[in-house]
């Protein structure tokens, strides 16, 4: 259990600058709002080069909210504004440039994902903050959708034994007018294609969600209905080392009056299946996760917003709706009755706790560690596939998204080839 400090005793709401009033940010916009209304988040300045961007988050501001000073560089506002936390959601290939400058300037970060597109940025970005004592949250909010954490601790409860494998499924569509919005969408060293770009939120919650340092991988690529230069279709494998602790991390009697399973050592590795596309129809988005146990199993999906959960032992006990229920009360038990309109908002439950590890003096849930895990999960993926073979991991230091450049030239793997 993570040790926490005294909560400390702020007089003043956190300032916030958010860099990069694209699409990206209008998640983090609606929670800061949020926030800013129960007086613990300020926006205090925003940022982009395109000065209508700046213009229409400017009017979407809710009326009698504080105007922030508006740049189109983010060293303007460092250089005169005292800022507690740097929101970036700008293209991933700038969150080192942005976020270096930031934790200089002493301000936490919230970073869009990936945390990077490249390793050794990603690793300075921790290097940095841990030598300021300051935070990094990564933007993989899968983990942050009420109940998934209480989920993960039925999962190490023990209730459907050990964890065998894994699959998880992202159709995530997009049409060609979506890539063609700008040069860099669709590109190897700039966007990463559907794996990096739409699949790594889920790709991180199921390495989360079943433990173990991944071993090996496999994978093959595909570019079939995009004209872009990455890949719009992934199928993987990663193998996963088995934590050496066992099953039973915690008395779990809370999930069901029945007696607590015994603890059984885990199996030596596990398997972790991915599907990731832009191919699908854009209108029809869904995610979908299986978990099978020895004496169990976890359903989820997430299609057009809409969550659905299926968690149940090989006895036919079902155990979701005391989760969710139980998640409900901790977020109630924080910030009230009125945080029931934020379930379907994720980014908000972020925020809350990114205040509280900063207030508490802990680590948030998904920390720049986190965030390099899962830029390391997913650069293996596309080593394994250039190799075209299974590679033991990790992969070595020097492969990076630039060495997919090409990797369709001699395969005719594309509708548009």
């Amino acid at each position: 259990m993570k040790q926490t400090m005294k909560r400390s005793k702020r007089q003043h709401p956190l300032r916030v600058m958010v860099v990069g009033c694209g699409r990206a940010a209008a998640a983090h916009f609606k929670a800061i709002d949020y926030f800013e209304r129960k007086n613990q988040l300020v926006l205090t300045a925003i940022v982009d080069r395109d000065q209508k961007a700046i213009e229409r988050t400017l009017l979407g501001r809710r009326s009698g909210s504080p105007t922030p000073m508006a740049a189109n560089d983010f060293k303007e506002v460092l250089a005169c504004q005292d800022i507690d936390i740097c929101v970036i959601a700008t293209p991933p290939q700038t969150h080192a440039s942005i976020g270096l400058a930031a934790l200089e300037a002493g301000a936490h970060l919230i970073v869009e994902k990936p945390l990077a597109l490249d390793r050794d940025d990603a690793y300075a970005l921790c290097d940095a903050a841990r030598e300021r004592n300051l935070k990094i949250a990564v933007g993989l909010k899968y983990r942050y959708i009420p109940g998934v954490q209480e989920l993960k601790k039925w999962l190490n409860s023990g209730f459907i034994g050990d964890v065998l494998y894994g699959s998880v499924i992202v159709r995530w569509g997009h049409d060609q007018a979506y890539y063609d919005q700008a040069p860099w969408f669709g590109t190897w060293e700039a966007e990463g294609g559907a794996l990096m770009n739409q699949s790594i939120h889920a790709l991180d919650l199921m390495a989360w969600l079943m433990e173990g340092d991944p071993v090996r991988a496999t994978a093959v690529l595909a570019r079939q209905a995009h004209r872009i230069e990455a890949a719009d279709l992934a199928f993987g494998t990663l193998e996963l080392a088995s934590p050496q602790e066992e099953c039973m991390k915690e008395n779990s009697s809370k999930f069901h009056d029945q007696p607590t399973p015994q603890a059984q050592p885990r199996l030596q590795t596990r398997l972790l299946n991915i599907e990731g596309t832009t191919s699908t129809r854009p209108d029809v988005n869904e995610a979908s996760f299986f978990i099978r146990g020895a004496r169990g199993t976890l359903r989820a999906s997430l299609a057009d917003g809409k969550p659905s959960v299926v968690a149940e032992d090989d006895t036919g006990h079902r155990y979701e709706k005391k989760l969710l229920l139980s998640a409900v009360k901790r977020h109630i038990k924080r910030e009230g009755i009125g945080v029931l309109k934020e379930l379907g908002h994720p980014m908000t439950f972020l925020y809350a706790d990114f205040i509280d590890a900063i207030d508490d003096d802990r680590l948030p849930l998904v920390t720049g560690e986190d965030g390099c895990a899962a830029l390391e999960n997913v650069l293996s993926l596309f080593y394994a596939a250039k190799e075209g073979k299974t590679v033991d991991l990790p992969i070595p230091p020097s492969f990076s998204l630039s060495h997919m450049k090409g990797f369709f030239d001699k395969r005719r793997s594309s509708l548009y080839d």
